[in-house]
């Protein structure tokens, strides 16, 4: 039998995580169960392929699984699914108001981030020789969010992350200016 495991976080989906965030939920699980269904989750193998699974081999897979889930990752504005190029909004002081709605009404909750994801990446339309592009314009999620499943984790990590950056900056500026305003006032 050949087992197919993911080297990084680039090669794990979005649905793929969902699917293991779940079983994250489980806490009633024993640990071998829970790690039964880890292996099926990111191996796509059946739970008769699992059960055959050497023992020797069992400790090496779920060590490849954490290990991939555990690189690191960088911000790309960009990435394909099969032949269509989704790219980040360029611009998110010209989110529309349907997107910024959107945007708050799923948040970043794990298994709604397909749609949050249909909001932040969209088809490119057009792009320059100096990687400048444009995304398609915003219609709801519907069309895009289960298209997002396939989207690799990292890229999605990513997005979180560079949200997670700019609220600490805009933290910082904002205490900063909050000083300043005092020390004026004073």
């Amino acid at each position: 039998m050949r087992v197919i495991l993911p080297e990084t976080i680039n090669e794990i989906t979005l649905g793929t995580f969902q699917k293991y965030y779940n079983l994250l939920q489980r806490e009633e699980l024993p640990k071998l169960e829970f790690n039964k269904r880890k292996i099926e989750i990111f191996t796509k193998l059946k739970r008769d392929q699992v059960e055959n699974i050497k023992h020797s081999d069992y400790k090496d897979i779920i060590t490849q699984i954490d290990k991939a889930l555990e690189t690191d990752i960088t911000f790309e504005p960009t990435f394909k699914i099969k032949d269509v190029e989704f790219g980040f909004i360029p611009n998110l002081d010209k989110c529309s108001i349907g997107e910024y709605a959107d945007m708050k009404k799923y948040d970043v909750g794990v298994n709604t981030l397909h749609n949050l994801m249909a909001i932040l990446f969209r088809p490119v339309t057009k792009k320059d020789s100096f990687n400048n592009y444009s995304i398609m314009s915003y219609k709801g999620t519907e069309k895009y969010a289960n298209i997002m499943k396939q989207m690799p984790l990292s890229k999605v990590n990513a997005s979180l992350v560079f949200f997670w950056n700019l609220a600490r900056e805009l933290s910082n500026y904002t205490q900063k200016y909050m000083v300043v305003e005092q020390v004026k006032v004073k």
